[in-house]
């Protein structure tokens, strides 16, 4: 919806860009506040901290649809679909363990 609305007044590939700059933003900032309750700590490092785990979760995406590609299936979106658990642990293992780990009582004073 939000591409829609964008490539009413952007070109496509620019529509697109601007919503998923929005879309990373938007899900920072929720894991930040509702999920891990990151709020209390900067947010700098944090953030620095999430575009890492992104990175490392895109190639996880990357790699197990290579892997499903070379060894399941030929079909490109059973592949991205065997893809979606390990990645989606291994995002929220990561957000909770490293992005928003909570402070440690001698890091609040």
């Amino acid at each position: 919806a939000l591409i829609a609305l964008f490539v009413l007044f952007l070109p496509r590939l620019a529509a697109v860009a601007a919503a998923y700059v929005l879309a990373v933003f938007t899900h920072f900032q929720l894991n930040r506040r509702w999920v891990f309750d990151g709020a209390r700590t900067p947010a700098g490092a944090q953030f620095r901290r999430y575009v890492l785990v992104v990175a490392v979760c895109w190639g996880c995406t990357v790699g197990v649809t290579a892997l499903a590609l070379a060894g399941l299936t030929d079909n490109v979106f059973l592949a991205r679909a065997a893809a979606i658990p390990p990645a989606t642990v291994l995002s929220f293992l990561l957000m909770r363990g490293f992005v928003f780990r909570a402070a440690k009582p001698s890091d609040e004073a």
